[in-house]
This record gives C-alpha cells, sequence and structure tokens, in this order.
C-alpha cells in the first residue's frame, strides 16, 4: 500500500468474485479509516489474458505510476502507466481521476512496444483512465518476451521490462529493471536480472540508455528500491489528514454499526460487454454489424476465446432493454477461512468458492398511480438507499420481473459503520456523468429506506404479497419479506422441487431427455473438488459433457456452462430455467444463432438450413422447444406436482448464486449448520465511539445473532473508582437499533477494549486509544 498525498491509501487487490478471472489485479483507493473505497485502475484486460495492474507508486508531482504485467509467465515485470495527479484530473465532488468510455476504441491507447513489422504496438482496454499515457513505450506489459532491438533479429538483445516502482525525491523514479526477454518462458540469454535504476523526472523512457544505473550485480537480483528519506523530503510536507467516517444521521445513529448504501439511477450504466457502445449512448441497443451475438458472450467458449463480459468485467446475461430492470439484489458475502477445497477441508461448493447470502430483494419501480416518476435525467426514477451490516462483503444484482439476474457485479464491496454511498459502493469504473442522487426520490426525507438489518424482502407472486404497497401495478409481481436473509441450496431447497415435479419423468434407465435426476445416491468424483451426488453433477458440474446430449461439433459445453442445462451465475440464459418458465428468456431467439434442429443429431441448422458444422460450431447455441416443465398433461394426470412462482425463483436463485451444495448436509437432521454452505463463517460487526465519559457501541450479527453474554469492555486505567480490567459490560443499556451506551462516573483515557462473539464463536475484538 502507498500513503498518498492526498491522504488516501492506494493499493492492489485481486479482483476474482464469481466468474471473473482469478488473476486479475486492479489498483484501488481506501480512506485511513475504511470508507470510500473507489477505483484507480480497473482489471478490464480486453484479450482475456491475466494481464494485472501491480505495483504502485505516487512520485512528486502526485503523478501515480502503475505497472501491468502478465502474471503467469513475466515473473512480476511489466510496463509502467502513468496516471495525473488526482488533483489535476478531478473535481471537488469526485476526487479521484475520471475514466475513458467502456468502447475501449474511443479510448487513447498506450504505446506498448512494436509488432514484429516494426509498427507500434497500441494497448487499450474499456474504461481507461482519462490523460493516462505509456511511461515505458518501448517496452509492453503482456505475455511474451520483450521486443529485440533489432526487428526481426532473434540474436540480438531484448529490450527488457520493468517492476516495482518507487518514488524518489525531485519527482525522481526508482524502479527494478531487468534487460533481456524477461518471461522464463523463453531461453534467450540474458535471463533474468534485475537491477536497480533511476527513471529522471519521472519523464516517458523511450529506450534503456535513458535510465541512470544505481546498483546492478550480475551475482544478485536486486528489487524493491525505496528511497530512505522522510516522506516530506519527496512530497514537500505531509500527507493531509482526512476526517474519520461521519457516525450519525437519521437512520444511523451514534456507533451504529450499519451503513447506508444506494444509488441514482440504474438506467444510465455501462455493462455493456466487452466495451462496444458509444460513450453516453444507452445500453443494449448498440453491437456491431457483424457480431452476432451483440456483443454477449458467445453460448460457449470454444472457438470463441475467454467470454470477456463475464470473465473480465461487468456482467450482462443476455439481450435487455432498460425497461427489464425491475429490482435489486444484495448479496452478503461471507468470507471462506477454510481454502482447502471440498471433502477435504471446505464442506461445500458453489462456483463462486465463496458463501453467498440474500440480503434482500428490493423493487425499484415506483409509481404515481399509472405513471412512474422520472429521475433528473428524464428516465423512470430507479433510485434505492438501504440499510445493511457494515464491515461486511457485499455485491449487487440487477434482476427482472422473474428475479433472474440481469447483471452482476462481480466485485467486493463493503461500508464501515456510518457510511453512507450513494454510488452501489463504487464498484469499477464509469466514464458517465452520474445522476444526482439528492435530485432522486430515495433521496427525500420521506422516502422509507429499506432496513434489511431487520428483515429480508423478496420479490414473489401477486398472490403471496404481503407488503401492502402498490409498488408494481405494471408486472403484476409483490413482495414478501422473512426475518433473516435467504440462503439457497441444494439439498434443502432445490432437491424437493425436483423431487415434487420432476424426477417421476427424469429417472429410470431412460430418463426423458436423457436427464437423469434422481441419481444423488451415486456419488461421483470430479477432479480435485471432490465427490458429488449424481443429480447435482449433472445439472451443475457437466460442463464436460460425460451425461446425456452432448454439444454438437465439441466434447465440452465450454466456459462458462456449467452444463447444458445451466450457466453459471446466468438463470436467463439457462436451459433449465427456460423449460420451467416455457419461453426462451435469454433475449435472444431461436433462429439468431445456429443450433440442432433434433438433439444429438450432430447436425446444425440456421434458420430452416443446415450450415457446415466446421464453419459454424463456434456460434453453436441451445434452443428452446418442447413444451414448459413439467408437462401440463402429467401434472393434470397426477403424476406430478404443478411448480409454483416461489420454486421457480428458488431455482432461478440457486442458479444465480452460482448453485450452492452442502457437503455437509445431514438428512437426519437437516437444520444442523455443520462446516459446510450453513455454517456461520462471517464474524460481527462490532463499533464504538468515546466521548468523554459517554461510551456508545453498536453491535450486530446477520447469522447466528449475538452472544451478548459474551461481551467483554475493559479499561487500560480505572475509571472513577472501577478498576481497570474490569468487565463493563453490565454497565451498558440498549439505547435501540443495536446499540447500547453508557455514562461512565469520569471521563474514559488510555485503552478500551471491547470483545463480543455470535452463536456460532465468531469473535471480532477492537481497541479504542483514548487521550
Amino acid at each position: 500500500p502507498v500513503l498518498l498525498k492526498d491522504g488516501r491509501i492506494m493499493y492492489s487487490t485481486l479482483e476474482s468474485q464469481g466468474a471473473r478471472g482469478d488473476i486479475l489485479w486492479g489498483i484501488w483507493t481506501i480512506h485511513p479509516d475504511g470508507t470510500n473505497w473507489e477505483p484507480l485502475v480497473s482489471a478490464f484486460d480486453p484479450f482475456g489474458a491475466p494481464n494485472g495492474f501491480h505495483f504502485q507508486t505516487q512520485n512528486s508531482a502526485g503523478e501515480i505510476i502503475v505497472e501491468q504485467y502478465y502474471n503467469q509467465n513475466n515473473s512480476g515485470f511489466g510496463a509502467y502507466i502513468k496516471l495525473k495527479s488526482p488533483a489535476e484530473n478531478s473535481s471537488a465532488s469526485e476526487p479521484y481521476p475520471s475514466f475513458g468510455p467502456a468502447n475501449m476504441n474511443a479510448n487513447s491507447g498506450w504505446r506498448y512496444g512494436r509488432y514484429d513489422n516494426g509498427n507500434p504496438r497500441i494497448y487499450r482496454m474499456p474504461f481507461m483512465p482519462l490523460g493516462s499515457i505509456s511511461l515505458t513505450p518501448f517496452t509492453h506489459g503482456l505475455e511474451g518476451e520483450a521486443d529485440r532491438s533489432v526487428l526481426g533479429d532473434k540474436k540480438s538483445p531484448a529490450v527488457g521490462k520493468f517492476t516495482h516502482p518507487s518514488a524518489a525525491p525531485d519527482n525522481h523514479l526508482l524502479t527494478c529493471y531487468s534487460l533481456g526477454p524477461v518471461n522464463h518462458q523463453y531461453t534467450y540469454l540474458p535471463q533474468i536480472d534485475g537491477g536497480i535504476y533511476l527513471i529522471k523526472k519521472s519523464e516517458v523512457v523511450n529506450e534503456p540508455s535513458e535510465l541512470r544505473l544505481i546498483k546492478n550485480d550480475p551475482e544478485y537480483n536486486e528489487c524493491w528500491p525505496r528511497a530512505v528519506v522522510p516522506y516530506e523530503k519527496i512530497y514537500g510536507g505531509p500527507p493531509k489528514v482526512l476526517p474519520s467516517r461521519p457516525t450519525v444521521n437519521q437512520h444511523l445513529p451514534v456507533a451504529s454499526p450499519f451503513g447506508l448504501v444506494g444509488t441514482s439511477s440504474f438506467y444510465k450504466r455501462e455493462t455493456y460487454p466487452n466495451g462496444l457502445v458509444p460513450k453516453g449512448s444507452v445500453t443494449g441497443q448498440f453491437a456491431g454489424k457483424n457480431d452476432p451475438w451483440k456483443g454477449l458472450d458467445p453460448f460457449t467458449s470454444h472457438g470463441n476465446g475467454m467470454p470477456l463480459n463475464w470473465h473480465n468485467q461487468g456482467a450482462d446475461a443476455g439481450l435487455y432493454t432498460n425497461e427489464d430492470i425491475h429490482a435489486v439484489r444484495i448479496l452478503l458475502m461471507e468470507p471462506t477461512t477454510d481454502r482447502k477445497g471440498a471433502n477435504s477441508g471446505r464442506r461445500y461448493f458453489n462456483h463462486a468458492g465463496e458463501r453467498l447470502r440474500i440480503l434482500g430483494e428490493i423493487p425499484l419501480r415506483k409509481w404515481n398511480g399509472p405513471e412512474q416518476p422520472l429521475d433528473p435525467d428524464g428516465n423512470p426514477d430507479t433510485s434505492f438507499l438501504a440499510k445493511i451490516p457494515a464491515d461486511t462483503g457485499f455485491t449487487f444484482q440487477t434482476l427482472d420481473k422473474n428475479g433472474m439476474v440481469l447483471n452482476a457485479a462481480q466485485t467486493w464491496h463493503q461500508l464501515r459503520p456510518g457510511e453512507v454511498r450513494t454510488n452501489c459502493g463504487g464498484c469499477h469504473a464509469h466514464s458517465q456523468q452520474p445522476t444526482a442522487f439528492e435530485k432522486t426520490l430515495a433521496s427525500q426525507k420521506n422516502y422509507p429506506v429499506w432496513d434489511l438489518t431487520q428483515k429480508t424482502p423478496l420479490l414473489t407472486d401477486r398472490q403471496r404479497d404481503t407488503s401492502a404497497q402498490k409498488w408494481d401495478t405494471k408486472n403484476e409481481t409483490g413482495l414478501r419479506y422473512q426475518n433473516h436473509p435467504l440462503t439457497v441450496e441444494y439439498w434443502r431447497d432445490v432437491k424437493p422441487i425436483l423431487q415434487k415435479s420432476c424426477v417421476a419423468c427424469h429417472s429410470g434407465e431412460n430418463p426423458a431427455a436423457k436427464l437423469h435426476l434422481d441419481a444423488d445416491e451415486e456419488w461421483i468424483q470430479y477432479d480435485h473438488h471432490g465427490k458429488f451426488p449424481g443429480t447435482y453433477l449433472r445439472l451443475a458440474m457437466d460442463e464436460r459433457a460425460k451425461f446425456g446430449y452432448k454439444p454438437v461439433g465439441w466434447e465440452s459445453w465450454g466456459y462458462p456452462n456449467a452444463s447444458r442445462y445451466i450457466r453459471k451465475f446466468q438463470s436467463r440464459r439457462s436451459l433449465l430455467t427456460w423449460k420451467i418458465h416455457g419461453e426462451r428468456l435469454d433475449g435472444f431467439s431461436n433462429d439468431d444463432h445456429p443450433s440442432e434442429s433434433e438433439h444429438g443429431s450432430g447436425k446444425l441448422f440456421h434458420q430452416g438450413k443446415e450450415v457446415d458444422l466446421q464453419k459454424y460450431k463456434s456460434r453453436f447455441d441451445l434452443d428452446y422447444t418442447g413444451s414448459i416443465m413439467p408437462p401440463p398433461e402429467a401434472v393434470k394426470s397426477g403424476k406430478v406436482k404443478p411448480l409454483t412462482d416461489e420454486d421457480k425463483r428458488t431455482l432461478a436463485r440457486w442458479i444465480d448464486l452460482g448453485c450452492p451444495i452442502d457437503l455437509d448436509y445431514d438428512p437426519q437432521n437437516p437444520n444442523k449448520r455443520g462446516f459446510g454452505w450453513m455454517l456461520d463463517d462471517q464474524r460481527p460487526t462490532l463499533t464504538a465511539i468515546v466521548d468523554g465519559a459517554k461510551i456508545s457501541i453498536g453491535m450486530y450479527d446477520y447469522g447466528t445473532g449475538l452472544s451478548l453474554e459474551s461481551l467483554s469492555i475493559t479499561s487500560q486505567h480505572d475509571i472513577g473508582t472501577i478498576k481497570a480490567g474490569t468487565n463493563l459490560a453490565k454497565h451498558f443499556s440498549s439505547t435501540g437499533d443495536s446499540t447500547w451506551t453508557w455514562t461512565a462516573p469520569a471521563p474514559v483515557t488510555g485503552t478500551l477494549t471491547i470483545s463480543v462473539a455470535d452463536k456460532q464463536g465468531n469473535v471480532t475484538k477492537i481497541t479504542r486509544s483514548i487521550k
């Protein structure tokens, strides 16, 4: 981490949530108190390679230098990018660099060496920081060896790459640099020999000779240079001291363990895949004429490269328009303290590799009679504001009227106690001027903030509506509540639905559609993940097409498909949900892409005509055919029971949460938490504020709940007649909304130590030093 002149802390972080690539690093900033988490450079490499931004510094002039490198084969060496000083590139209301558009071709590129023919290599990606330039244009941060000094001559010296930038006085920049290919896949000499060099005045380096050598012993690799001088020697003074987080408003009392999150508009978005949308355009309406997938990931990655929509950035699940946006789902994201993997330690599986809980599903549509109120941009007002637990990982999913994901933020978010964020928590870079939140309905004093710390709202059908609200007269849906976050899991929630409405036809030696859904007695090994029950494997882990119908022209269904029936985190693009709803749901039609006219035929047809398999197999897609499931005649005869609206929503939620399964499930004791999906692995939220003799604390736990008898509050010093080390917990009285207070007989000084556990046994401990 690097302490910036403006008081923020800059750091790199591995962004690998959901289905994103698991080695993509971005550069972020945060305030020292943990608030105001914001992006500087997002990990949006457009080529699907694991090119990350990692290692960063700020020079005397305030400019930020970050490294990009391909982190598999380049041993941490790459190229430098220089960003403008935040003070230079921002306004008072937006204290971080702004960004170019999602359309990567509309961004100014970085010079990254040259191609073999001598032409310059220009690198672009979506949302490039405005005004950024290549500081080392003679080399590159991509996969492969550094360019040769003599074009086309493999025996000429390679120009080398950089790593570990570090600020020095007088705006100089220290660096580790190595001549040569700097890629351990290549044997051309010289091999990596890192040395310490100086980039004078942080000016663009056009060739290695412009570097000033400090130390390069051929017997050693020198790295991680630092100027051993006071901070003020480099930056001309101490860093700015930022104010600590706010703690009081009408919804967040003193020491509240909660925060507020919301946004002004879901219409103003830049989630369109691969950056194909012109800046300022309404997304979901533009695509290249020769792009049959309209910018979205093709059905299979075979022959199409890495599916960048979900692998690299924001995530649109099929085609949709803004009119399809119906609600927002907030997911809690629990840490995984045992990372060993299924059957060897971590006793659960889902495609995210972490436990996800639904904190709430919040309807976004508002109505004034038959009309929808408009926001400042003239769009229907889709603003919201919700109270959520602080110090807890969360993310967002936008939902359609069926409760299926339209897009997902595959990034962790968090709020500190008392923090208010009305920009969705700073998910990633955006180029558009945000809609003013203070001019939306969610900012008004009479707006009923969604309190997700007290109850969980969930979308349902009109018949089950318990909200007593007329918030959705157009889509005929309702809202129900429960008293705790929703957990969706295979054994408890999905298997009973399959048994009730599917197994009667999908079982035996010749199951319907070759899909056996009563096969859980057999546990099957799946690579290093361990063994899984047969039905679950067929639905959620059969990418390799070991069961049932096979894909046309390929040996597997291809990433990001979990099987023929489920696409990871994308219920709208999953055959299973199409069948239970009786229609195709992803915005495409059967005629848009080549597909089999008959399952298992091995022949591709497009718009009624057979097409060449080898030529068109990379455009292969599944069609919706047949009738709704379960078949109406089977329901009418009593062979199976119909699926309810809640059944359909449960299956969609299960897919959109990555198909969770609890491998510690005990059918004899289904309420047992064990060490699987149901385990509470999140520590309680705990905060404290001391004001003279008044001590206020906030405590909250959404999982198993607080163990109040575990509360311990001790002071380093005597407080009046109360001796140091005495547990002060008994003196505190509840002041409501998960806060407690006590006015001591004398002002508190020294160190105050507070700890509390939840009923699972997770402990949170904090210390406060009071002068």
